[in-house]
């Protein structure tokens, strides 16, 4: 398995985020409990996402089912394959 950061940006015109969430939310927590999300939070405009995944374009699918990113709130996405040093997933 690699392990990539996810860096979300989202659209500051929506308000539906609120709305939205729910379904963003147990979306992230059926990943958490498959073993392909490892970590997730809020970042200042956005959110930052660990994922495992076999490849990129795994990776990239785990995202784009994401209901924040099929809805349109995500407007950009940073994913980059993450070499870990130090800590739990090293």
């Amino acid at each position: 398995m690699v392990i990539f950061a996810a860096l979300y940006t989202y659209d500051p015109a929506r308000t539906d985020i609120s709305d939205r969430r729910p379904s963003h939310r147990a979306y992230l927590k059926s990943l958490n409990e498959g073993g392909s999300l490892l970590a997730s939070g809020p970042r200042g405009g956005g959110a930052l996402l660990i994922l495992s995944a076999d490849d990129e374009a795994a990776a990239r699918a785990l995202i784009d089912a994401d209901p924040f990113v099929t809805s349109g709130i995500v407007t950009d996405i940073d994913l980059e394959e993450w070499t870990v040093v130090y800590g739990p997933w090293s």
